[in-house]
């Protein structure tokens, strides 16, 4: 059975709602009144989802407030119940997105936003990003809240006691404990890894043929929990695991060269079209353990920029590379690089000009 999206915009698009309702959905277009209330009677127990934009003011129904107020209004509704559901920001306000966007867990507000232009842009990567959401709310009340079973959780293995703990503290409400296990679990580099991380920790390039028969042997440390179905992880401690049992008793990856994690590899297991990583051109070390925020080039971190966030306990630390900064995207990131490293930056601009 198909979801029913509830679609809110003052200004009545059809096109959009369309656009939704070709993606599978059931889709109602709902355009606000000036009495919040009303929203209510628009909804039922097959809405699964809903779409707000962000400026909600312009229609014909003389509606006094935005999509914030309808958010804390539903949030507020739903708070201590099992009848929550994703709610999505998708607005022509690229500016209002991106203010959402950069500190979204802490809004209790929206699941995720985009532009409108990015909707239209990839279609297929809202569905998929918002049927992961409203599965994981499904995943969620099935397992009660028991945060081993949401995130399919070894339990041979030892899960870092922050996110134990500070998913206890919100283990009674849909949307907060979503949320944390997407934003502050799942996606960032930590207790699980994305597939370019995989590929710099394991020294192998994607586009090796074997590639893909690399992955194969290793699924079984593939994360299958919540979220699973939009995000590719693979649990790091399974990965370090694997590596120790079956690669080298000896040695552990961190310690390797991309060139030696390869010949190992190869070695081990019979895979010889196993291309290694090569370095950027401002890198010194191939002992590659993250990427680039910007390119998502491999890197040593002892060769990357540091960038300067609030890290969780269990998240790591994430990185620029030289080449992405002289490139100019140190601008993007000026709030989050030290005065030391833009100095440096700068320095190895000027000379790379003056050498021509």
């Amino acid at each position: 059975m198909a979801y029913k999206v509830l679609y809110i915009d003052d200004l009545e698009t059809k096109s959009r709602e369309k656009d939704i309702g070709n993606l599978g959905y059931e889709v109602k277009l709902y355009n606000p009144t000036s009495d919040i209330s009303d929203l209510f009677k628009e909804l039922d127990s097959k809405t699964k989802a809903c779409v707000l934009d962000y400026r909600l003011t312009k229609g014909k129904n003389n509606a006094c407030f935005d999509a914030p107020t309808i958010a804390q209004t539903l949030r507020t509704k739903h708070k201590n119940d099992l009848k929550d559901f994703p709610l999505v920001l998708m607005s022509n306000e690229g500016i209002k997105v991106r203010e959402f966007d950069k500190d979204l867990t802490s809004q209790d507000l929206f699941d995720f936003v985009l532009t409108k232009q990015e909707f239209s842009n990839d279609k297929s990567k809202f569905k998929k990003k918002l049927d992961s959401f409203v599965n994981s709310y499904k995943i969620i009340v099935e397992h009660r809240f028991n945060l081993n079973k949401i995130i399919a959780f070894d339990e041979s293995y030892t899960l870092h006691s922050r996110i134990k703990s500070d998913a206890a503290v919100i283990s009674n409400n849909l949307f907060t404990l979503s949320s944390f296990i997407y934003y502050d679990v799942v996606r960032p580099i930590g207790v699980m890894i994305g597939k370019d991380v995989l590929s710099a920790r394991l020294g192998v390039s994607q586009k090796s043929e074997d590639w893909s028969k690399l992955l194969e042997i290793i699924n079984i440390t593939i994360y299958s929990g919540a979220f699973s179905d939009y995000l590719e992880r693979w649990w790091m401690d399974k990965i370090n695991n694997w590596w120790s049992k079956t690669i080298s008793t000896e040695t552990s990856l961190r310690r390797l060269t991309a060139e030696e994690r390869v010949k190992l590899l190869k070695e081990k297991l019979g895979l010889k079209n196993l291309v290694p990583l090569t370095k950027t051109k401002h890198s010194l070390s191939s002992n590659f353990w993250t990427i680039c925020k910007d390119s998502r080039q491999p890197i040593d971190p002892f060769d990357g920029i540091e960038l300067l966030k609030d890290y969780l306990p269990w998240q790591e630390k994430e990185y620029l590379s030289i080449e992405s900064a002289m490139a100019g995207k140190m601008d993007e990131y000026k709030n989050q690089i030290s005065e030391i490293d833009k100095k440096a930056i700068r320095e190895l601009v000027k000379k790379e000009r003056a050498n021509g």
